[in-house]
């Protein structure tokens, strides 16, 4: 392999990986953070094995997300308004993780059933499935939401208008405020 295509080739795992990565910490965290609330609300003392199965199931959600963006399956949204490919891309991979929480929980039960919470959450209940679903879905709306505004107006300058001062971002606001004329004052009678 020459010099010029190992650089290539370097350059594009490296550009994956950046692409990656932030996937995988969002859906990490949120699957963290699911996991504590799980636990807290079930009043289990095991954080700590929530936390690695979040890891694992985080690198799959992350990779098959990672996939589906790179074959182009949602160039289907590409002309419809914006808030159309968020909604969508949050309900299906929200029902994604919904499989992957009762893959993982039949997995647990086959491989290593003194570990399975037998009084955890029923995932085969209708209503439970619902409200997973929900949570799974309005926690999506955000990442979704700033992946397709990072599309339409670039991620650079969206880092820019999430992280920079507005008044760095936006320099016309003092000029319009300069220019507004003064408010006009009442006269008394």
């Amino acid at each position: 392999m020459s010099a010029q295509a190992k650089k290539s080739l370097k350059e594009k795992v490296e550009e994956e990986a950046k692409a990656f990565f932030p996937v995988f910490l969002y859906v990490w965290f949120l699957l963290a953070v699911l996991g504590v609330h799980k636990s807290i609300v079930l009043s289990q003392a095991h954080l700590v094995q929530h936390q690695g199965f979040a890891v694992v199931k985080a690198l799959a959600f992350a990779k098959v997300l990672f996939i589906a963006n790179k074959f182009g399956v949602w160039r289907v949204f590409d002309k419809m308004p914006l808030i159309t490919p968020i909604l969508v891309k949050s309900l299906l991979f929200g029902l994604l993780l919904i499989v992957m929480d009762i893959a993982e929980q039949a997995l647990l039960e086959h491989i290593w059933p003194s570990h399975v919470d037998h009084d955890g959450v029923d995932l085969s209940n209708l209503r439970t499935l619902l409200s997973v679903g929900l949570v799974s879905f309005a926690a999506l709306i955000p990442f979704f939401g700033y992946r397709e505004f990072a599309k339409l107006i670039g991620d650079k300058e969206l880092l820019n208008v999430l992280f920079v001062r507005r008044e760095m971002f936006v320099p016309q606001r003092e000029v319009e405020r300069a220019a507004a004329p003064a408010p006009a004052e009442t006269v008394e009678s």
